[in-house]
């Protein structure tokens, strides 16, 4: 009787892992449709829409959903949303520039802050995250373009410094460009000097002040905070609502330079001959 069941402990096992359910389709090595779909080539539109999809689930997915219906508190829904299907100039300004204030989505009042998720995104990977989310989730809208995507971030960048210029400047102004190209003012205020809302985070409720980081991190300490992010916010109350402001892990789409940049404008930030420990 023992060795029967063991047979048919593996006989079940085998069959869960290579069978495939039955579906005609699928046999070893892949298990399902979906795996078995991710290694088909693809091209055109499709392939696009492939390579949104990844960039979406690494960069966006973590506030709107693998489901694109978005999550209370934190980031509106993408499935059915107007914004979506809008021209691509007011489409792409949102990835771009981000967005605080409050905007209807839906038929919904959402009042929350968006950091330019966006703006480090290359053209070709922008253009495929919009392509895929204006045709995922129901969604139906035409394809965005590398070369359209690039128009639309020329006319929406306007005036920004050249190449050229940057590499005259100090890396505090630069760092300064960083801070602003990437919308961090949104949530920590001009020059860092913060005062947002931020319901029941431990913080005073608000998203800190940064003229103070030199004194609680090195160099070092302050990239890698950067590029890790800060997903769980300290909470006022315990028992309370997550705080809806969180810090996203940029280190997909802030560059090393950028870094680099970034942490010496934040630092000299610091009121001269004043110290603040944490």
């Amino acid at each position: 009787m023992l060795v029967t069941l063991v047979l048919m402990f593996a006989g079940g096992w085998y069959f869960d892992q290579h069978s495939g359910w039955f579906d005609p389709k699928i046999y070893a090595p892949y298990s399902d449709t979906a795996q078995l779909a991710a290694f088909q080539p693809q091209s055109g539109d499709a392939a696009l829409v492939a390579k949104g999809k990844a960039v979406y689930e690494s960069v966006c997915g973590i506030c709107h959903g693998s489901d694109g219906l978005g999550k209370a508190g934190q980031a509106p829904p993408l499935a059915g949303s107007e914004w979506v299907a809008k021209d691509l100039v007011s489409l792409a300004r949102i990835p771009l520039t981000g967005m605080n204030g409050p905007i209807q989505v839906a038929g919904k009042e959402w009042n929350l802050a968006m950091a330019p998720m966006g703006a480090g995104l290359s053209d070709a990977d922008l253009a495929a995250v919009l392509t895929y989310i204006r045709n995922a989730w129901g969604n139906k809208s035409s394809p965005v373009s590398e070369a359209d995507l690039k128009a639309a971030r020329a006319a929406i960048s306007g005036n920004a410094p050249s190449a050229a210029a940057q590499a005259k400047m100090t890396s505090v102004e630069r760092g300064h460009l960083v801070f602003e190209k990437y919308g961090c003012p949104q949530c920590h205020g001009p020059n860092g000097t913060g005062g947002v809302t931020n319901l029941n985070a431990k913080t005073a409720e608000q998203v800190p002040s940064l003229i103070y980081v030199a004194d609680g991190y090195n160099k070092a300490e302050l990239m890698a905070f950067i590029k890790r992010g800060e997903r769980n916010i300290p909470r006022k109350n315990p028992a309370g609502p997550e705080p809806p402001r969180f810090m996203p892990e940029w280190k997909s789409i802030v560059n090393p330079d950028e870094l680099s940049d970034i942490s010496d404008f934040l630092f000299s930030l610091k009121p001269k001959g004043e110290k603040l420990d944490f």
